[in-house]
């Protein structure tokens, strides 16, 4: 796998993409393309990283990504994904188009998409039904459902991912070496993790890899291991009857009062917290 600059094609006879994709399992590579992307969980869960933010998604979520916003999701082992996503291009309707009376605060959305938004259940549901019709749609049709998507969730709820601060910096010479580490980290998340053995498959010494890895991702090597441990434990949390003892060294952690610590430095409360104010929840692809 690779960082891939994704060039998006058109879905044909079209002037934006629409597609839909599932499986077994989903694993995009960590990417970046200048069209702006809705996108739509249908099912499944994994974890995703957007710009700095790391963090889970699953059934329902609706996410919308500016241009140039790197990104990633990674389905869990068995959740069956399946998602649709939507992407155009602003300019391609013309820079006036967007400074339209009726049209500014979908332009504002567009500007605050640099940071990716979540948006709340309430508008992911609307927002589905229109995707629905669009999926059905063609011709000018098409376009008109857009701008009521577009506008629809410029009035809803919706969430910023990546921090403020958040610049990414991402080119062709180093995709390699920042795959090589995001991959390894994914795949050995719960055992040590040394920052000498991810340095390693960079080809950096540690001190150069600190620096390349903050770089390009916008969080430090500790912070989004930390973030995707926590994450991870998360999941436990919400889905199963394991101890936060058991969740703790099932996620990666090899001591419980750090474990804690960490849990409540990022979520804002300790785990024993966190599962009773979310548990239970339905299982992975179950309704309700």
């Amino acid at each position: 796998m690779r960082i891939v600059f994704e060039k998006v094609r058109d879905s044909e006879g079209a002037s934006f993409a629409f597609n839909r994709v599932g499986g077994e399992v989903f694993e995009c590579p960590y990417h970046v393309h200048p069209e702006v992307e809705v996108l739509h969980i249908l099912s499944g869960q994994g974890h995703l990283v957007v710009g700095d933010h790391v963090g889970r998604f699953g059934p329902g979520d609706l996410l919308l990504l500016g241009s140039g916003l790197p990104h990633v999701l990674r389905s869990d082992p068995g959740s069956r994904p399946e998602l649709r996503y939507l992407q155009f291009r602003p300019e391609d309707f013309g820079g006036p188009f967007w400074g339209l009376r009726e049209l500014r605060p979908v332009a504002g959305m567009l500007a605050q998409a640099s940071r990716g938004l979540r948006f709340d259940a309430q508008a992911a549901a609307a927002a589905g039904v229109l995707l629905d019709r669009l999926w059905a749609a063609a011709g000018a049709a098409r376009l008109v459902l857009l701008l009521e998507l577009l506008g629809s969730l410029a009035a809803a709820l919706r969430l910023p991912m990546a921090s403020v601060g958040y610049a990414p910096r991402v080119s062709h010479r180093d995709s390699e070496r920042l795959d090589r580490a995001l991959r390894y980290i994914s795949d050995h998340l719960t055992e040590g993790l040394a920052l000498e053995a991810v340095a390693a498959r960079a080809g950096l010494s540690q001190q150069a890899f600190s620096r390349f890895f903050h770089q390009g991702v916008g969080l430090s090597y500790i912070d989004y291991v930390l973030s995707l441990r926590t994450s991870l434990a998360c999941r436990y949390l919400l889905e199963s009857e394991k101890s936060v003892a058991e969740i703790a060294f099932s996620s990666g952690f090899n001591n419980l009062s750090n474990f804690n610590r960490q849990f409540r430095k990022l979520k804002g409360m300790n785990p024993r917290a966190y599962r009773a104010t979310s548990w239970p929840v339905p299982a992975a692809g179950s309704s309700g």
